[in-house]
């Protein structure tokens, strides 16, 4: 017997209410659109398993990375980088969990941004 595909949007719907925030939504309406999770956690750098876990509201940690990278990459949203101009968020916070590497002057002055005041930096404050 086939087994019929829960779209997304309703599994968030289901799982957390009218007041489901709007990028959850986004995520979902990304995943239904694809018919894949795998494709919506690729997008965002996260594993299918978190996906669902997070369109079920049962993600055990804070969700406020993966909020910046949804917003960055499906919502347009984003910041002032002090070294970039205006950078969405998702590469903000891909540029935050960089690694230091002194053979790109772009990435030191990044990392060092990152670590010295940026008022968008995570960095430090359980990033």
């Amino acid at each position: 017997m086939a087994q019929v595909r829960v779209p997304a949007v309703d599994t968030v719907r289901a799982a957390w209410g009218p007041e489901a925030p709007d990028w959850v939504v986004a995520l979902a309406e990304y995943c239904d659109a694809r018919q894949s999770q795998r494709a919506a956690g690729d997008l965002i750098g996260y594993s299918p398993a978190t996906v669902n876990q997070l369109f079920h509201a049962k993600y055990p940690s804070d969700t406020a990375k993966i909020e910046d990278k949804v917003r960055g990459a499906l919502l347009g949203e984003t910041v002032s980088c002090p070294v970039l101009g205006p950078l969405a968020k998702d590469r903000c916070r891909d540029a935050q969990a960089a690694p230091f590497a002194a053979t790109n002057s772009t990435r030191v002055r990044l990392y060092r941004a990152c670590r010295d005041g940026c008022p968008n930096s995570q960095t430090g404050r359980g990033s």
